[in-house]
């Protein structure tokens, strides 16, 4: 049986070349077997893309066709990921993400923590306000070592609870920024679907013969 209850194991596995792989950017080939009638009319399509639904999740692959060869190759790129139904879809969040620092135009740590993080959007932890007069800041996104992000946070809304802050954001990214940090939400996805797989049998537990 698959270790999980919506996807195959060569499923899983497919789904993880996506960022373990050794290249900077994360592209799978594919190879489709298209009707000589279709291909051109997808080399006309001005957006192609994959869909594939896990329980309330549904994911969008880009595909990209190569119209300088024939030979039926196409590449796939980390999918935007969505929940909620089709009428009002919304970015999936990342919870609790580790990894991840946000720091001021300074250098100096953001005092606030990540509560989760969309491709387009966050919430954060904070025990001071984070927006009083300005309705937007600018911060950076440190992801891992070598990668940072430069945000343009514009407030969406801000509670005071007992002991926090609690603030929504959204911001907008370049297109390559864009693929980094879909790439580490999607990595985050992925690790949160192993962690949801059930544990392996530890063998049969029926009484053994004795001999």
């Amino acid at each position: 049986m698959p270790a999980h209850p919506y996807l195959t194991d060569e499923e899983l596995a497919l789904l993880g070349q996506l960022y373990r792989q050794e290249q900077s950017e994360s592209r799978l080939n594919l190879t489709l077997f298209l009707d000589a009638g279709i291909r051109p009319l997808l080399e006309q399509a001005s957006q192609l893309e994959l869909k594939m639904e896990i329980g309330d999740v549904t994911l969008h692959f880009p595909v990209s066709l190569d119209t300088r060869s024939h030979d039926e190759q196409a590449q796939v790129s980390t999918p935007d990921i969505l929940t909620g139904d089709e009428a009002h879809p919304r970015a999936w969040r990342l919870p609790s993400p580790r990894e991840l620092r946000l720091l001021e135009p300074s250098g100096r740590p953001l005092a606030a923590d990540i509560r989760d993080l969309s491709i387009g959007g966050m919430r954060l932890l904070s025990r001071r306000c984070l927006f009083r007069r300005q309705q937007s800041r600018r911060v950076k996104l440190q992801l891992g070592d070598e990668q940072a992000l430069w945000l343009r946070l514009q407030l969406v809304r801000q509670h005071r609870g007992r002991h926090f802050w609690l603030t929504a954001v959204r911001f907008e990214l370049p297109v390559a920024d864009r693929l980094a940090l879909s790439d580490f939400v999607f990595r985050g996805f992925l690790q949160q679907m192993e962690g949801r797989q059930p544990s392996p049998s530890h063998g049969d537990d029926r009484p053994k013969r004795q001999d």
